[in-house]
């Protein structure tokens, strides 16, 4: 899963996230003052994922 942030306009808040679902994007709204720390937590995340997935692929030729 890739993660983006995006910062939308307030007037036109509600109107792009509708049109996202629509589009299957998970939507997670947060917090500004606790952006960096969700950004870290996410990148954590993710590396954890792919080193999970790098071992499995990896015994898979060993």
């Amino acid at each position: 899963m890739t993660t983006i942030t995006i910062d939308i306009p307030d007037n036109n808040t509600s109107e792009v996230i509708s049109q996202l679902k629509k589009l299957g994007v998970k939507v997670r709204e947060s917090k500004l003052s606790q952006l960096d720390k969700l950004t870290k937590e996410d990148y954590q995340k993710n590396f954890s994922n792919q080193a999970k997935a790098n071992r499995k692929n990896l015994l898979k030729y060993l």
